[in-house]
């Protein structure tokens, strides 16, 4: 792993903790390295050493998109744990999302995320959706979630107790996503393709105009040749709500994020004779 003199200097100017996460780090102990990175936030830092473990957060996922972070593993009444962060644009404002979601054998009594040392997030009400998932949204957040050191604590409905220190890079200032007309949209292309972690996919949603918060009437998920225009779909007259999301993924061991930009906007939909029409898809 070879990095520039300079960036190397600048680490090796830190305390010690960060000293001792990028040593780690180099030396192939990625889980170490970690560690080293939590400690090395817990401490007072000037922005240049936050802007250090940032970078170094991002060098480690690269070496296999997260999978080795960490080593703590979930406990077995706990089989999955997603944190979602997510930018949505629509034609009147830009807006964020930040949730935490997963699956539990026994159900989930209690989630909470907060900002390392004492800074909490505004929570809504836990939910459990169907059967054993559940989910917590922080509809208030009031701008995107920025990098650094958070602590997630889960409580089962018996009681058992499960807690991880989880790290946050800055979201990718780039604007991926956007429309072009009512009915397409344009993806910039990928420019790292030796990333370690999966493509970017692509999920799209219809809502009813009236009902944006119930389930979608329509959705389609796309992991490759990823649609650029609105597909033929077998709906009345009307408008309606249609969204778009780009979603990239990486791991913290067991916990997997989710980086989402949406777009959304209201569209109208003539009732069309599907037989009458071949379903345009232009692939990127």
């Amino acid at each position: 792993m070879l990095l520039p003199t300079y960036t190397l200097a600048a680490w090796f100017n830190g305390t010690d903790a960060l000293t001792s996460a990028h040593q780690r780090l180099l030396e192939g102990n990625t889980a170490q390295s970690f560690d080293a990175m939590v400690e090395a936030w817990q401490q007072d830092k000037t922005k240049t050493e936050h802007d250090h473990l940032t970078e170094l957060l991002s060098l480690a996922i690269s070496e296999d998109c997260g999978r080795s972070l960490s080593s703590l593993s979930l406990p077995n009444w706990l089989q999955s744990i997603v944190i979602r962060r997510e930018t949505v644009q629509t034609p009147n404002r830009v807006y964020y999302q930040f949730s935490v979601y997963g699956s539990s054998q026994t159900g989930i009594s209690k989630l909470s995320f907060a900002e390392w040392p004492d800074k909490s997030l505004i929570l809504s009400e836990l939910r459990g959706d169907d059967g054993n998932q559940f989910k917590l949204d922080f509809d208030t957040v009031s701008g995107i979630v920025h990098a650094g050191l958070y602590k997630l604590e889960l409580t089962s409905n018996e009681g058992e107790s499960w807690s991880s220190w989880v790290l946050i890079g800055e979201p990718d200032a780039t604007q991926k996503i956007s429309w072009m007309d009512s009915r397409s949209w344009r993806i910039a292309p990928t420019t790292d393709l030796k990333s370690t972690c999966p493509r970017p996919f692509l999920s799209m949603n219809l809502y009813q105009q009236s009902d944006v918060d119930e389930a979608p009437i329509w959705s389609e998920e796309k992991d490759k040749n990823l649609p650029t225009s609105l597909p033929i779909i077998d709906v009345p007259n009307g408008q309606y709500w249609f969204s778009i999301a780009l979603i990239e993924r990486r791991w913290q061991g067991a916990i997997l994020f989710e980086d989402v930009q949406r777009i959304a906007r209201a569209i109208d939909l003539p009732d069309v004779d599907l037989n009458d029409l071949s379903i345009e898809n232009p692939e990127k």
